[in-house]
């Protein structure tokens, strides 16, 4: 009996003391790494049957109990908690899911890239449901999620002999942890230094995409959201733009400053509303203004929304 109790004495006194320290932020580990500690329960019902003294069992069993703690430790330095999902590997660490094919580590409240002068840098990105909001940041890329992270986050990136950057990102919303697409909430924020060619896959993605403070070169947009709301700017002279919606409407803010050049392809559409813009051809737009001096934006659209609208606006100090 002696035995037994200082067993579980220092046992409940060692993990109050560890839950303290990482609440402290003293030492890190994931909980979910005492599923592959479980064969220890062997060892310490061994150690029960054996017919020895109650000292050799108190010091077995501390033995092992600090033999656990140093695997706890090293486990969750070193890796994260295997889980599979849709046959892939995915590792669970601070509420956070990563995919552990890449070098990139598991990053509490969200996914990160580090910023390492890149001048151009092409992200395809692909949103399942939920609100983003596009921000300026120190990394090269970051993904949080505003609330209590539910989500699965997927981020690879690669580097060619030119220094140029390529990432690949999707966000899945676990559905059976909430019902409504709302409560999803995610910040995307990107470095404002490196030219921007995107892909954006956005299903069930409500609310403003605002790229006014970043350098976009190329971005094409595929959506199936109940609405599209989009906002470029002008900080590089060539923009490229294409849009393919099935989406029930469509709005792109434009700064004066930039000439805009609009082809619509294969649509049918029950209205089309285009403001600052004058019609030069089939299908084929163009805006007029002496201020159109940083630039030209071209813009595609194959969509079959029920409207779609084209607003200039202005930009401070134009």
């Amino acid at each position: 009996m002696k035995s037994k109790q200082f067993f579980w004495g220092i046992l409940f006194i060692s993990v109050g003391i560890l839950w303290i320290l990482k609440s402290l932020g003293i030492i890190s580990f994931s909980w979910c790494v005492f599923a592959k500690l479980w064969p220890l329960i062997f060892i310490w019902i061994g150690i029960k049957l054996i017919p020895i003294s109650d000292n050799w069992k108190i010091f077995l069993n501390t033995t092992v109990l600090l033999i656990g703690i140093a695997f706890l430790l090293i486990l969750s330095n070193s890796t994260c908690c295997d889980i599979k999902w849709k046959k892939t590997n995915y590792c669970f660490k601070e509420f956070t899911i990563c995919d552990e094919s890449d070098t990139l580590a598991c990053y509490p409240n969200g996914n990160i890239i580090e910023y390492e002068g890149y001048e151009n840098a092409y992200l395809n990105l692909t949103a399942s449901a939920g609100k983003l909001t596009f921000a300026p940041g120190e990394y090269l890329i970051a993904i949080r999620e505003k609330e209590l992270p539910n989500s699965k986050i997927i981020m690879n990136s690669t580097v060619d002999e030119d220094n140029n950057i390529k990432i690949k990102a999707e966000i899945q919303p676990f559905k059976n942890k909430v019902s409504h697409r709302d409560t999803y909430k995610y910040n995307i924020l990107l470095n404002s230094s490196p030219v921007w060619d995107m892909a954006l896959e956005l299903n069930a993605t409500a609310g403003q995409i605002d790229l006014s403070e970043f350098k976009i070169g190329k971005l094409e947009i595929e959506s199936n959201a109940s609405a599209l709301d989009l906002k470029l700017g002008s900080l590089y002279p060539d923009v490229n733009l294409k849009i393919e919606s099935n989406a029930s409407a469509v709005k792109v803010m434009i700064p004066h400053s930039m000439k805009c050049l609009l082809k619509k392809e294969g649509s049918t559409l029950s209205s089309f509303s285009v403001k600052g813009l004058k019609r030069q051809g089939n299908n084929q737009y163009v805006s007029t203004g002496e201020e159109e001096t940083a630039g030209i934006i071209n813009i595609t659209i194959e969509t079959n929304v029920s409207s779609v609208e084209i607003k200039r606006y202005s930009v401070r100090n134009e």
